[in-house]
């Protein structure tokens, strides 16, 4: 069966547009009938971010750390403390 954008629900669209209806047809194909959860960008950022304050923290660069990521230092602790 051919899809066409036409055929797709209108929320739909914008994503067919911006992966290809290719692409949503495995989508449909493999999620059809669940719900999805897409976390923000900034959800997404944030991880990244905190890993990578995890990984450069040497222990005593707290404050380095909370200037190269525009946060306060006491932000960075709590980052540092919650993946210890």
């Amino acid at each position: 069966m051919d899809l066409k954008m036409s055929d797709l629900p209108p929320q739909f669209e914008n994503i067919a547009i911006e992966i290809g209806i290719d692409r949503v047809k495995a989508l449909f194909k493999e999620f059809g009938g669940t719900s999805v959860y897409f976390p923000t960008e900034k959800m997404i950022y944030k991880e990244a971010r905190d890993r990578e304050i995890i990984e450069e923290f040497n222990g005593f660069n707290v404050k380095e750390l909370a200037s190269k990521y525009r946060m306060s230092e006491s932000y960075v602790r709590s980052i540092i403390r919650k993946n210890k």
